[in-house]
Formats: C-alpha cells, structure tokens, sequence
C-alpha cells in the first residue's frame, strides 16, 4: 500500500475512490465481497468534468459530490497526478529488511528531481521463480509537500482519508476482477493524450510501462462525427436506488465508425508495445505468457479493436466490462465507465497483509 498514514477506515467492508485530474473529478463506492467467489459491489459512482484544478473552483465541486456518498462511514482511497511520483523498478539492497526502506531512499536519490529528505519512499517487492537470475522490486517516490496537498483538499472536501495511491496499482485492482490474473493479464487504458500498460498475475503488480498513445489518434482515424461527447457542465452519476432499465426500453445509439486500414495501422503500434512488454516480462521475470489482454473500457466503442489485436498476438483479447464484473443495479454505458474507471480501481483496493 503506497502511503498508508491516514486515519483508519470507519467500514472495512467497502471504500471510497476518489479520482482527481485536471479535466475532471470521479467518486465510486465498492463494497467487497462477504464470500469467497462473491462479486464486489459497486454501490454509486460519479463524474464531473471541470476546467481547472485551482482549489477554489474544484473543492466546493469535489464537496457536493461528496455529499451524495456515506463519507461518515466510509473512508477514502485517492491518488497523485501522474507527474507527482516516480516509480523505479529496482534490484533490492542486500540489507537486513528493518533496513531496506532506508537503503532503498539513498539508492534512488539520484534519479529525483528534489532532495530525497523531501521525498515519502515506499516499496514493494515482486516474487519470482526461483529461477530467474535477478530479484526485483519497486519504489515509489514523490513529494511529501504534494501528498499533503492532496490530502487538504480531500479533508477540505469532508472526505475522511485512509490512503493515497498511484494509477499503476489502482490498475492492478482492476486486473485482479479477472479469473485469468492468477495466470497473468495485460491492462491497457487509454485517454487522449496516452495510455497506462500493466502486467499482473496473482494480485501483483510485475510491469507497468506508460505508452505514448493516446486514443485521440484513432479517433481522428474513425468517423469523428459520430461521437457523442459529453459538455463541459454535465454531471453523469449512478446510483444503487436508481431504477434498473427495462428491458424492452429502447435506447438509441450512434452508428459506430468502421475499424479502417489507417486505424489498424495506429492500433499496430499499441501491437508493438505490448509485444515489447510482454518479451520483457517473460525474460526478466521469468514467468508464463499471460492468458489475456484486456483493454480499458472508452467512451466510444472501438469495433473490431479487441479481435484484432487477438489476431495479432494470438491472445485471448476483450474490452472491459464493469457490468460483468461487479454487482451493479443499474447498467453503467461505456462513457461512465471510462470516466470513472480509476476511481473504481481505487475503491477496488482491499485492506488485507497481502495488500502491496
């Protein structure tokens, strides 16, 4: 667990996640499954765009959303911006493990952009076969003056923190919905601007390599015009009470572009990426090929996307689905998911010892 210093949680049955980046704030709430086998529960999520994450604008925003949660009795689980941490995959210090926190801060000093006495540092190992040649683990640096920060503006927000967490292993949360992660799986979100690649098996975190993709590019390749975008002061939420859809109600859908040549050829790119990744894990780790890629739900449906990077690969391939996933009352649209997909990644997060 990164930065795990906060007040304790009020319910350990479920979480608050909150998600804040610079065009737009998320909230979901997950209860976890009582039995083995059960599903987690998504009880309301929430999205709101926003044009700027100056305190004054956001905060009374964050706040009112907030209000529609238990925040009372749930406590919370939110994250740093991407450019606020580092995480460094490291050969562990041949120290005492009292000692390995310590060696692993003066190990890593050189490669911050601040004085490593302004850093919180927190690591976590990865297990391998016995094999493999070289032991590896993480470290994750950022700025104590920016998780403080963070931290006012949650209190701020009358949200009750119980951690601060990174994209990488709010993914990882994600990834462990599927029965294939206890054999590997690849996760791969995009937004506009790039994309997020990770590889776990067995709830752990072995790879994570940020891409320089961002969906934007196979947009301008499908048909622009027939996106549904979402304005700039509209708010979509769920609701547990809300009442479920019915199943004769008809509910009309733009016409979805067509996966064209110019669009298999960006999407060869990602290809190329995942093969990389893949290589790497395989050698470094020395672990299995992984059983299946799952790609992050988008607000606009990709046809054809998933079974061709199957076709490329020769790996099972699927785009997530919360409402496959988790119990839910209501059936959440692509554009929801997509929004809030880190957000339920945080509040996806359980509170056990084998919690990285």
């Amino acid at each position: 667990m990164f930065f795990n210093w906060f007040s304790k949680k009020k319910n350990n049955k479920g979480l608050i996640g909150v998600d804040i980046q610079a065009e737009h704030l998320a909230i979901a709430h997950i209860l976890y499954p009582q039995k083995e086998g059960e599903k987690p529960t998504l009880k309301q999520c929430v999205y709101k765009e926003i044009s700027t994450v100056d305190e004054k604008e956001f905060i009374p925003t964050l706040s009112k959303m907030a209000k529609t949660f238990p925040v009372k009795q749930f406590s919370c689980n939110s994250i740093l911006d991407k450019g606020q941490y580092e995480l460094l995959l490291i050969t562990p210090p041949k120290v005492e493990s009292n000692e390995l926190r310590q060696a692993v801060k003066w190990r890593i000093k050189d490669q911050l952009a601040y004085h490593v006495d302004d850093a919180v540092i927190d690591i976590f190992e990865i297990p391998v076969q016995q094999s493999a040649s070289s032991k590896f683990m993480y470290a994750v640096a950022a700025q104590k003056r920016d998780i403080d920060v963070r931290a006012e503006y949650l209190k701020k927000s009358a949200l009750d923190i119980a951690s601060i967490d990174i994209y990488e292993l709010s993914q990882r949360n994600i990834a462990r919905l599927f029965a294939e992660d206890k054999d590997g799986i690849v996760l791969l979100k995009f937004n506009d601007n790039g994309g997020l690649l990770t590889i776990t098996r067995n709830g752990v975190l072995y790879l994570a390599r940020n891409i320089d993709f961002g969906i934007q590019r196979l947009k301008q390749a499908l048909n622009e015009s027939s996106m549904q975008e979402t304005s700039a002061d509209e708010e979509i939420e769920l609701f547990l009470d809300d009442e479920i859809l019915d199943e004769n109600t008809e509910i009309s859908v733009a016409p979805a572009p067509v996966l064209n040549e110019q669009a298999k050829l960006i999407l060869d790119e990602v290809i190329l990426e995942i093969q990389r990744s893949l290589d790497y894990y395989v050698s470094h780790f020395n672990q299995r090929q992984v059983r299946k890629i799952v790609l992050g739900p988008l607000a606009q449906k990709i046809p054809g996307a998933s079974n061709y990077v199957k076709d490329m690969l020769g790996i099972e391939t699927e785009v997530l689905d919360f409402n496959q996933h988790l119990n839910i009352s209501k059936p959440l649209s692509r554009e929801l998911q997509a929004h809030c997909f880190e957000a339920i990644g945080l509040a996806l997060r359980l509170n056990t010892i084998e919690e990285q």
